[in-house]
């Protein structure tokens, strides 16, 4: 049996219809409070319950004394498959890497035929960032995360975009184990799977990361080897 759908929800859906049919983007307001109350035929404790409700799925995002703004994350829970609860990080790690190996060359090769000049400027952009944090002795965990999206970005797949950042979860849980000579290593290999990405030969791009993840992997395990983990 179908329980029923309060106000608040009922009031949640027709938001959440308005905001498809109109197109908005991340970062975009809303109407106001009074103008949604009177365009939805609701009272105000009903409306914020209701983008209570939308912010719990993030889809929009409230701020005080602003407005109701949708979110940067639009829709996408923060932990759908519950990676953080999972009490073993090291086998963690290495399948969301084994699962990378042979999805990620795909998406590259994708990339590679769909990329605009947006696209390759968005990742030269990237790696000279990653790449200057390299030579500074910093830590590029965010930056190398940003290119395996920005990668996903340029294939102009949707399922595509919201799989990777799930996935790159592996990288970072792995690269906080990494040392600098790891990271040049990474920022040259990233440098070639771009050159294939821009130049449109897919199968180079491809090659090259599928490479470079089949290195990661066996360097992981081995790491776990040294450390005397049972993976």
């Amino acid at each position: 049996m179908t329980s029923k759908k309060t106000l608040a929800e009922k009031t949640a859906e027709a938001i959440k219809a308005m905001i498809q049919k109109d197109h908005y983007e991340p970062g975009q307001k809303l109407p106001t409070e009074k103008e949604l109350c009177e365009m939805l035929n609701v009272g105000r404790n009903t409306l914020r319950e209701a983008e209570r409700i939308l912010q719990s799925h993030n889809i929009v995002t409230i701020r005080q004394g602003s407005g109701t703004y949708i979110s940067e994350k639009y829709g996408v829970a923060d932990d759908p498959f519950g990676f953080d609860m999972y009490p073993d990080h090291n086998r963690l790690t290495g399948d969301i890497l084994e699962v990378l190996a042979f999805m990620e060359p795909e998406i590259v090769a994708i990339a590679a035929e769909k990329r605009d000049q947006h696209d390759i400027e968005r990742m030269e952009d990237c790696l000279n960032q990653m790449a200057q944090k390299v030579d500074q002795g910093l830590s590029c965990i965010d930056e190398e995360c940003e290119f395996y999206r920005l990668i996903a970005d340029s294939s102009h797949n949707i399922v595509m975009e919201r799989m990777t950042p799930l996935l790159t979860q592996g990288i970072r849980f792995f690269a906080s184990t990494l040392q600098q000579k790891d990271f040049l290593y990474a920022t040259r290999n990233y440098r070639q799977v771009l050159s294939g990405i821009k130049h449109q030969k897919a199968v180079d791009a491809k090659l090259t990361m599928s490479y470079h993840l089949l290195f990661l992997r066996r360097q992981y395990l081995e790491l776990l080897q040294r450390a005397s983990i049972d993976y």
